[in-house]
């Protein structure tokens, strides 16, 4: 009897090996995949198309999927017909560590997306800004009737504009900074200064460069009575090809509660026997 229950009981356990019980058939998957996420715009209202997303955040259903560096194919256990949702993911002050959804950049939505398993469906997302933001400053230095930056009295040289096509990003032209001396100090600003909403309110800068030299960008706050407060917002390192920077404003301009209006500078210092020192910026806007 002993022995009839054990041969019993191997016959059930090589059975159970056999089932689904033991091993599931694994669900296959189904795959998104993200060449790149564009923006559209308005020019005339809005200004470039220019942008740098580096991210797109998923979401399914409106839940989080994840957020993936650009360019990327995901698998999804989810199949059949579905929302999906992409936002635009960039680096806040051109830092890795600070990766989120553009706040002015509404999120691109498809509906019935038919994810198959087995199968990659490709997505091609364009998002644009979100009709209530307002543009604070536009300057895209194609308009050479003028220039909406000028030095500083500290600068040891000008700035210019550029219709020369191998320094001009996009467009007819670009705004051009230059030393010709062996060292010296670069510093120039907008022409106008503008007025900035407070109270915590979302302000960001954004604009195109290359520099050969490491630029610092700050923020000078004008108040009633002619003083005037400055603070450095960041440094951007020498970048031989064209990059763009998103940069928060909202901060320093809000905790200058009592200013009138604003205006953001820019400086680089060239140190003797350094290579000759260049900058060139496009697609400058304000936007909150």
């Amino acid at each position: 009897m002993k022995y009839g229950y054990l041969i019993y009981l191997f016959i059930c356990l090589s059975l159970f090996a056999g089932c689904d019980i033991i091993n599931p058939e694994e669900q296959e998957a189904a795959y998104i995949s993200i060449q790149q996420v564009n923006l559209s715009t308005d020019l005339d209202i809005q200004g470039s198309n220019s942008s740098n997303i580096k991210d797109a955040w998923i979401y399914i259903d409106d839940n989080l999927i994840g957020a993936f560096p650009l360019p990327c194919k995901i698998p999804s256990l989810k199949t059949g017909n579905h929302k999906i949702s992409i936002g635009a993911g960039i680096q806040v002050n051109g830092s890795s560590m600070l990766r989120t959804p553009y706040i002015f950049y509404r999120f691109y939505q498809q509906e019935n997306v038919n994810l198959e398993a087995g199968y990659v469906t490709e997505l091609n997302p364009v998002v644009t800004y979100f009709d209530s933001i307002t543009f604070g400053f536009k300057a895209n230095f194609d308009d050479l009737s003028g220039n909406k930056l000028t030095s500083t009295a500290v600068s040891d040289t000008t700035v210019e504009l550029t219709t020369d096509a191998s320094k001009v990003f996009e467009g007819t032209g670009s705004c051009l900074t230059r030393l010709l001396r062996d060292s010296g100090l670069v510093e120039f600003q907008m022409i106008d200064p503008v007025t900035l909403p407070k109270g915590g309110r979302n302000i960001f800068l954004e604009l195109d460069y290359k520099t050969t030299h490491d630029l610092v960008i700050g923020l000078r706050s004008y108040y009633t009575g002619a003083s005037t407060k400055e603070e450095i917002l960041l440094s951007l390192r020498a970048n031989s090809n064209w990059n763009k920077v998103y940069i928060n404003l909202t901060k320093a301009v809000s905790t200058q509660v009592n200013a009138a209006n604003y205006r953001i500078y820019f400086s680089a210092y060239k140190q003797a026997g350094s290579v000759p020192l260049e900058i060139l910026l496009d697609n400058l806007k304000i936007v909150y």
